[in-house]
């Protein structure tokens, strides 16, 4: 059993941030029903019924069965453990009556998957204890602590994702001997798949779409693994990929073109719509700085590449990446009603949360996207990989 001890200091932070004096995660059997913050602040998982207790003096707390207790005990990092003899709640309620927080934090959330750990019974087991407490207090949705906790990442956790990153990009140069005319997506996919099962990587979305390889005009675009539909000269290839490596994963696009037999290098257009991408994205990125919104760094790059005469994708800019390719919380994204939700596109980013930044545009040859991974910096995002700044040319 072993918590974080950074992100213990990043949940302290935040509970003086947002002026919540006590956050409550707790679960049973997460193995069973997953409890998202526990994966980010621990490897371990609840068995009997826990609750880990957090509070604005910087102090730390646990109700837990007490089978469970002597683990607590030698992680060194709570200040009390208290096993419940008989019942959780009555434990809990003594705890909460101890303590008299004017507000508690769950683990709930109507728009965040990875703020809505908490289930339907725990709920009511906690808001049990609240009222036998007798004490006066305010449930509120940890949503808010949950995005500082799971997207602010340790040094730690950023070296891995750049590590992850650094072995898929290593796979999307070598597929450059795969692809050519005559080859059908699914042959590129089962060479990619092939490369990660003979590294031991896992992937960084299910098995089936993981990568998402398409190609020229008639090709199904989407989220729809790697059709049965032939590469041939003059088409535009897109390699959406991600790896998990060491718990932690990547999910980054690369763009190559074939060229006709008498090419030497791509299509006008098609270069033009690559370095509208290109350019988005380096725009975008300089403008990815800790206090501004998702929103604004999506229309850094969306204003631009629309500027240029190409329509407004249908997605968001990025997202946040982490221990999968959608790690929740802030977006990228535009005022579109799929996205429109003030924490979702308006709140303020902080440094160290990890995006992708993926416009894409149409052409003549196909759809052209690419994808990056950047970490927010006071100075701008910073690439885990150098990004793509040229088509890749398949003869």
């Amino acid at each position: 059993m072993g918590f974080s001890k950074e992100k213990f200091q990043i949940i302290y932070q935040s509970l003086q941030k947002y002026d919540v004096d006590m956050w409550i995660v707790a679960g049973q059997e997460s193995a069973t029903k997953s409890e998202p913050v526990l994966d980010i602040i621990s490897d371990s998982e609840f068995i009997g019924k826990t609750a880990l207790i957090f509070t604005k003096d910087k102090k730390a707390r646990v109700v837990c069965t007490p089978i469970d207790a002597n683990g607590y005990e030698i992680t060194g990092v709570f200040e009390k453990i208290y096993p419940f003899p008989v019942g959780f709640e009555d434990t809990l309620s003594e705890v909460i009556k101890e303590l008299e927080p004017k507000n508690i934090a769950l683990d709930y959330s109507r728009n965040n998957p990875s703020a809505d750990g908490l289930s339907m019974g725990m709920y009511q087991l906690i808001k049990n204890a609240v009222d036998k407490s007798g004490i006066r207090t305010e449930i509120v949705s940890a949503e808010n602590l949950v995005v500082m906790v799971r997207g602010i990442k340790t040094a730690e956790e950023i070296r891995k994702i750049r590590r992850a990153v650094e072995e898929t990009e290593v796979i999307l140069n070598d597929v450059k001997k795969v692809i050519k005319a005559g080859v059908n997506c699914q042959d590129i996919y089962a060479f990619i798949q092939g490369e990660v099962e003979r590294k031991g990587f896992g992937y960084s979305w299910p098995k089936s779409q993981d990568p998402g390889v398409v190609a020229g005009i008639g090709c199904p675009q989407g989220h729809v693994g790697a059709p049965d539909f032939v590469i041939k000269k003059g088409d535009v290839v897109n390699v959406d990929f991600g790896i998990v490596l060491d718990g932690y994963g990547s999910d980054i696009q690369r763009m190559y073109y074939v060229l006709k037999d008498d090419e030497d290098d791509a299509p006008e257009d098609v270069k033009k719509a690559f370095y509208a991408v290109r350019d988005g994205i380096q725009l975008s990125a300089k403008a990815l700085k800790p206090g501004v919104t998702g929103n604004y760094v999506d229309s850094v790059a969306r204003d631009y590449i629309v500027s240029l005469g190409y329509p407004s994708w249908n997605a968001a800019l990025g997202h946040q990446l982490g221990k999968v390719a959608h790690d929740g919380g802030p977006l990228l994204g535009p005022r579109k009603p799929r996205y429109n939700r003030p924490e979702l596109i308006d709140a303020p980013l902080f440094e160290n949360m990890v995006f992708t930044l993926e416009p894409g545009v149409p052409t003549s040859a196909g759809r052209l996207g690419l994808e990056e991974d950047v970490v927010v910096t006071k100075d701008g995002a910073q690439f885990l990989v150098p990004p793509q700044m040229e088509l890749y040319l398949i003869r």
